[in-house]
């Protein structure tokens, strides 16, 4: 099969539990690219940790950002979609109920209700520094009109983000609800996943969509991984995953996607 497009899912997947993305993932996806093979990076990171990644790499990449809610090239917005005004507000009422914390991703902007530990880590891991704002502040930006709210996203400690799933789960919210990790809960548009985003992708570059490849390690990573020619799971990814690859690779800490590029003879 000719492999035409690369698609990658970031944390867990293309960098290693430091936030580094591997020199053999490089050199490997380096060799990929001079071949003609078009590389994408398909994640739940908002735009500017995307394009933190693509600079590591240092090669122009395809980007689906936000779980494929905003998907971009460049500075040009190729597509969006967005969750209501008025399941932001549920979102972040019952989180805020429940002791959890609120980011909000608006095309390029990143608002967080609380400095806390995760909002530190995602600094140092996208290179950028969100808008905190005030509950008052965050009223307005979720309830104006013309804000576009790509998707929320709850952290607090896994108890508390497992609390918070269980009360949104049991509501009528016009989104979908998935973990990136288990601090992280994902609340995205319905109809959105990697799997459609990887759709548009093939549609927008004219990419036949069996000569795909797509890594991940995350539920939010199984449309991704079941739309692809090849689906490949990292030997770290969840079990639900696993179960839905066409192969497993090595880990993310063990260059796992430059492993399976030879092994599967992509590249040479």
């Amino acid at each position: 099969m000719k492999i035409s497009l690369i698609c990658m899912d970031i944390d867990g997947t293309l960098v290693n539990d430091n936030k580094n993305i591997p020199d053999e993932n490089i050199a490997a996806l380096r060799k990929a690219s001079d071949m003609g093979i078009r590389l994408a990076l398909v994640s739940g990171r908002y735009p500017a940790g995307v394009r933190h990644i693509e600079k590591q790499l240092g090669i122009k990449c395809l980007k689906a950002a936000i779980a494929g809610a905003y998907i971009f090239e460049d500075n040009k917005c190729l597509y969006s979609e967005h969750i209501s005004r008025e399941t932001a507000y549920g979102v972040y009422d019952i989180a805020k109920q429940a002791g959890g914390d609120c980011w909000f991703f608006s095309g390029e902007n990143w608002y967080v209700t609380a400095m806390n530990k995760w909002v530190q880590a995602e600094m140092l891991y996208v290179a950028a520094k969100p808008d905190i704002v005030t509950t008052e502040e965050l009223d307005n930006i979720i309830l104006n009109k013309n804000a576009v709210i790509n998707k929320a996203l709850v952290t607090g400690s896994p108890d508390i983000v497992r609390k918070i799933y269980g009360i949104l789960g049991n509501m009528e919210l016009n989104a979908q609800l998935g973990f990136s990790s288990d601090t992280y809960l994902e609340v995205i548009p319905k109809g959105v996943d990697k799997g459609i985003a990887l759709e548009r992708l093939c549609e927008i570059y004219d990419i036949p969509i069996e000569n795909t490849v797509a890594f991940g390690d995350e539920e939010l990573d199984i449309p991704l991984i079941e739309k692809a020619g090849i689906g490949i799971a990292m030997s770290n990814a969840v079990k639900e995953l696993k179960d839905k690859a066409d192969y497993i690779t090595k880990s993310n800490n063990e260059a796992g996607i430059a492993r399976a590029l030879y092994d599967l003879k992509i590249i040479q």
